[in-house]
């Protein structure tokens, strides 16, 4: 396989960024907003900065291939706790392990800092392809469902240390 890597976004990123979400609109489809923008884009990348996270751009031979936003510590202040709140990868590059690896790459980065004992993340409860997922990762359901302020209801997931 070609060389993975994650890195940040840069604003000029938007236009490949919207591209990923648009081929990803299967998964769009199972919340509130159906359809990709480029005011999607930009308020989910606001909104992981805004909320102390971060947002990347997975590639493949320089080509992204998806997008990871995870907050590395204090999630509902609580430095302990870190939240993976956005994987998404193109259809063509599904199933092949990519996932699991870039999963793995993130909790490699979080678990730097050893006052992080755990890690959360969040799956819509129509998504059970995702919870499979997040399962075979090592995650489990701790909490839900809940249903959020946007109208999804969820399963809360975790991982500790």
């Amino acid at each position: 396989m070609d060389t993975l890597k994650i890195k940040t976004v840069k604003p000029d990123d938007k236009d490949d960024i919207l591209e990923v979400y648009r081929q990803c609109e299967d998964f769009l489809t199972l919340g509130p907003q159906p359809k990709a923008s480029l005011e999607m884009v930009i308020k989910d990348i606001d909104d992981a900065y805004n909320e102390g996270g971060v947002f990347q751009g997975i590639y493949i031979s320089g080509k992204i291939i998806g997008v990871v936003s995870y907050i590395r510590k204090g999630f509902e202040d609580k430095l302990s706790n870190a939240f993976i709140s956005l994987l998404m990868i193109i259809p063509p590059f599904r199933k092949k392990g990519i996932g699991t690896k870039i999963v793995n790459t993130v909790e490699k980065e979080i678990f730097m800092d050893k006052r992080v004992t755990t890690i959360l993340t969040a799956v819509q409860v129509n998504n059970p392809e995702a919870l499979r997922f997040w399962e075979r990762n090592g995650y489990h359901i701790g909490g839900g469902p809940v249903t959020r302020p946007d109208g999804t209801t969820v399963f809360q997931l975790r991982r500790n240390r």
